[in-house]
C-alpha cells in the first residue's frame, strides 16, 4: 500500500478517534445512568487501573422529576401524585429517590442516586475517581472509608486535614490503591452531609480468595434517617435540644437498656440503601417501597453490612434464619462466629453469611436500634425467587421479630452482658483474625502508648465534644499539604482542669508499635463512641466495661483506669491505675490471633486498648464517627513522620485566610479626633513651607 494512503488513513483514524472521544461526555453519561459510574473498561480482575465519575448535588425525595411531580407510596408501590397511576417504568424508578417515603425532602445524590453508585475494584488495583461538586450553596469532599492510602495523603478526603474542600462547580481527581480488601464505603467529610445522603458503597475483592468466601451476595448499606433536619439544622438541634412545642417541653435522649445515652437526635425511620418506611407505630407504616434482595433455596449467601448512620447503632438479624455465621469486620477476615444477631456501630462494617434453607417465602432483613422501649427499624426484604412476590411491606411486619429469645447470641455489644438476660453477649474480644494481610505479631510489643478521653466533659451548660479536654477545631488551611498554615495548635497549658478549643495533633514516628488505650470517663462520659482512624487499622488488644448491677445497668466507671489527675474530673489525663500495666503491661490482652479493623465502639463507663504499627507517613484524622459529636469536636490528628510525607501532586489546591492584617482599618471622621488634627495640621505646614522654598 502507498505510504502516503497510509498516513492519509492513519489520520482520518486519528480523527475519528479524536471526535468520538470528544463526544463521550463522560460527566453527563455517568451522571443521567447512560453509562456506569466506573467506566467499563476497567475495574475488572486483572486490570491495573479502576476510574469513575460521580457528580454530588441535591435532589428531592418522593419527586418525579421528569414530569415534575411529586409521588406518594402505597402498598410498596410509587403512584404518581395526580393520576395515582402505578409507575411501573423499570429505566425511571432507580432515580425516584424515596427515602422513607414520608413528604419530599432535601436529599445529597450521587449520580442522581441516594445512596451513590456502588465502586467494586480489586486489591492493589488503582483507583481514580473524578468528583464533581454541583450543589449550589455546600462545598464537600469525598472521604475513602477503610483505604489506608498508603503514600496517597492528600487524597484521603478530610477537609482541612488532607485537602481543600471543593466548592460549587469545582472538580477534583482522586488517586489512590484499593488496599486493604473487604467492604468499605465512601462518604463526605465536610460537617454532616452524611446524614443527607451522600455515601455509597466500596467493595474490594480479595487477590487471593478468603476462606468464607461465597460465590453470591448482597450490599446493604444502613442510615438512620430524620425529617426535620438538614445537616447545619442537625447540628444546632445537638447544641440546643429538640422541643415538644405542643407541650414545651424539651425532648430527653433515648437510652439503651444498660442506661447508655443516645442523643436529642430524633429517629423517625431506618433506611436500606436509601430506602425505608416510616412507622406510625409499631404496627403501622406508611407502606413506602423497600430494598429487595433476591436469594434462591439452598445456596450461601454473603451480606455486607455497611453502617452510614449518623447516630444509631442498629442490632441486625433476619426473620426466619436464626443463625448467621459473621465473616469479616471493617473488611478484615474473622474466625467464623455463629450468632444471632450482631450490633453494628456508625462507620463499622460486617460480613456475614446466611444458608437459604428456609420456606420459599419472603423474609427480612432487620436493623433495629439499642434504644430501651422503642420499636426503630430499617428494614428490607429477603425475597426466595421461587415464592411469590410480594412488594407489600406491611404483610412482612408481624415477621419481623429475633425468635431466639431466651438463649440468643449477640456479637459486638457495648456491654458485658444484657439487662434483660435473654441470651449471651459476646463483645470484640471474642474476635480471631481469619486474614492473610494481618500481622498481629508485629504489636506483639510496644514503643510507646497513649491515652485519648472520647467524652463531653465541662461545667453545666458548656459541655463540648472533646479528646483529651481539645475540643478540635479544624485548621483554615490542610494539615497535610500546608502545614506552614496552622495557627490554632493547642496550648501546652491544655490539660487537666483546662478544656481547650485548637487543632489538637498528636506526633508519632514511622517504624514504631503504638498503644493506644481510648476511654469514655470523667464527668463527660454516658453516650458511646464509635472511633475511627484514618490511614491505618489497629488490632484489637482488650475492650474493659463499667460496673453492672444484677440487672445488667450501668452504676459506675472501671476500676482500671485512673481519672484523678485534676480536680474537676473532666478526665484529660486518663492513666492506668495500676502503673505495673504501664509499657503494654496490660492483663488480658488477646495476643493469639489477634482481630484486626478500623473502627471500634468506645463504651461508655470503659474503654478499648488497641495497637498498630506506623507504616504510614501522613496526618491522618482520628475521631468518633458519630458525625453530630464529631463536627461538635470530639476529633484529633496523628501526625506521622512529616518529614516523610508523599509528595503532593503539581498545581494541588491551597486555600487558607485572607487578612490585611490584625490591625482595624479606621474609617474616622474629619476633624472628629485630635490625632487627626494634628495630621492636618503638619501637612498644611509643611505644604506652605515647600511653596515658599520653591
Amino acid at each position: 500500500m502507498d505510504s502516503r494512503l497510509v498516513y492519509h488513513v492513519s489520520s482520518i483514524i486519528l480523527v475519528m478517534l479524536t471526535v468520538f472521544a470528544d463526544s463521550q461526555n463522560y460527566w453527563d453519561d455517568t451522571r443521567r445512568g447512560k453509562i456506569p459510574a466506573c467506566l467499563t473498561s476497567t475495574c475488572d480482575r486483572g486490570q491495573d487501573v479502576c476510574e469513575c465519575y460521580l457528580t454530588i448535588e441535591h435532589r428531592l425525595t418522593m419527586m418525579h422529576e421528569e414530569s415534575q411531580k411529586l409521588v406518594y407510596s402505597l402498598k410498596g408501590r410509587l403512584k404518581e401524585f395526580d393520576t395515582a397511576s402505578t409507575i411501573e417504568n423499570l429505566d425511571e424508578l432507580p432515580f425516584i429517590l424515596t427515602a422513607d417515603g414520608n413528604n419530599s425532602r432535601l436529599v445529597i445524590a450521587i449520580n442522581r442516586r441516594f445512596p451513590g453508585p456502588m465502586i467494586t475494584a480489586y486489591e492493589d488495583q488503582t483507583v481514580i475517581v473524578h468528583v464533581r461538586n454541583m450543589m449550589h450553596t455546600d462545598s464537600t469532599t469525598i472521604h475513602w472509608h477503610g483505604m489506608h492510602q498508603q503514600g496517597t495523603t492528600y487524597a484521603d478526603g478530610v477537609a482541612f486535614i488532607s485537602q481543600c474542600p471543593l466548592g460549587h462547580g469545582q472538580e477534583f481527581t482522586y488517586k489512590f490503591k484499593a488496599k486493604p480488601h473487604g467492604t468499605s464505603f465512601y462518604h463526605a467529610h465536610i460537617g454532616d452531609q452524611r446524614t443527607m445522603g451522600l455515601y455509597g458503597a466500596l467493595i474490594v475483592y480479595p487477590k487471593q480468595e478468603l476462606p468464607s468466601t461465597t460465590r453470591a451476595e448482597h450490599v446493604a448499606v444502613l442510615q438512620d434517617w430524620n425529617h426535620d433536619d438538614d445537616a447545619a439544622t442537625l447540628y444546632q438541634r445537638m447544641l440546643y435540644g429538640v422541643f415538644d412545642q405542643s407541650i414545651r417541653s424539651r425532648y430527653e435522649p433515648t437510652v439503651s437498656n444498660d442506661g447508655g445515652m443516645y442523643s436529642r437526635f430524633l429517629f423517625h425511620s431506618g433506611l436500606v440503601n436509601g430506602k425505608g418506611r416510616y412507622h406510625r407505630s409499631d404496627r403501622t407504616t406508611n407502606e413506602a417501597p423497600l430494598t429487595q434482595f433476591e436469594v434462591m433455596r439452598d445456596k450461601w449467601y454473603t451480606f455486607r453490612v455497611i453502617s452510614a448512620a449518623t447516630l444509631y447503632p442498629f442490632l441486625v438479624y433476619v426473620t426466619g434464619h436464626s443463625n448467621l455465621t459473621l465473616i469479616a469486620s471493617d473488611g478484615f477476615a474473622i474466625q467464623e462466629l455463629v450468632v444471632n444477631a450482631f450490633i453494628i456501630n456508625p462507620g463499622e462494617r460486617y460480613d456475614f453469611k446466611i444458608y437459604t434453607n428456609q420456606t420459599d417465602s419472603n423474609y427480612m432483613l432487620v436493623a433495629k436500634t439499642l434504644e430501651k422501649g422503642r420499636f426503630h427499624v430499617a428494614e428490607a426484604i429477603i425475597h426466595y425467587m421461587n415464592a411469590r412476590i410480594n412488594v407489600n411491606p406491611a404483610a412482612l411486619l408481624a415477621a419481623a421479630a429475633l425468635s431466639c429469645s431466651p438463649n440468643c447470641i449477640y456479637f459486638n455489644c457495648p456491654y458485658q452482658s444484657l439487662s434483660n438476660k435473654d441470651g449471651t453477649c459476646l463483645t470484640y474480644n471474642d474476635a480471631r483474625t481469619n486474614d492473610f494481610n494481618s500481622r498481629p505479631e508485629e504489636v506483639a510489643t510496644i514503643d510507646q502508648e497513649f491515652f485519648f478521653n472520647f467524652a463531653f466533659p465541662g461545667e453545666d451548660g458548656f459541655r463540648p465534644g472533646s479528646v483529651n479536654g481539645r475540643q478540635f477545631v479544624p485548621p483554615v488551611s490542610p494539615l497535610f499539604s500546608q502545614p506552614e498554615g496552622l495557627t490554632t495548635a493547642c496550648a501546652a497549658n491544655c490539660a487537666d482542669n483546662n478544656l481547650c478549643t485548637c487543632t489538637y495533633t498528636q506526633e508519632i514516628l514511622n517504624g514504631k508499635v503504638y498503644q493506644f488505650t481510648l476511654t469514655n470517663l470523667g464527668n463527660g462520659k454516658g453516650w458511646s463512641h464509635p472511633v475511627h482512624l484514618h490511614g491505618h487499622s489497629f488490632y484489637v488488644m482488650k475492650m474493659g466495661f463499667g460496673k453492672f448491677d444484677s440487672k445488667g445497668v450501668l452504676y459506675d466507671s472501671t476500676p482500671d483506669i485512673s481519672c484523678n489527675i485534676g480536680s474537676k474530673g473532666y478526665c484529660n489525663n486518663p492513666v492506668w491505675a495500676n502503673a505495673t500495666w504501664n509499657g503494654g503491661n496490660v492483663p488480658g490482652l488477646v495476643l493469639n490471633r489477634t482481630a484486626q479493623k478500623d473502627t471500634i465502639i468506645v463504651p461508655t463507663h470503659g474503654y478499648v486498648v488497641i495497637r498498630f504499627k506506623a507504616d504510614n507517613p501522613g496526618a491522618w484524622f482520628f475521631h468518633c464517627h458519630i458525625d453530630l459529636h464529631n463536627t461538635n469536636g470530639m476529633g484529633m490528628v496523628i501526625v506521622e513522620s512529616p518529614n516523610m510525607y508523599p509528595k503532593k501532586p503539581e498545581n494541588f489546591p491551597i486555600c487558607g485566610d485572607f487578612r490585611t492584617n490584625n490591625d482595624p482599618i479606621a474609617a474616622v471622621d474629619a476633624g472628629s479626633t485630635w490625632e487627626v488634627d494634628w495630621i492636618l495640621c503638619w501637612m498644611a505646614v509643611i505644604g506652605i513651607i515647600n511653596e515658599f522654598m520653591m
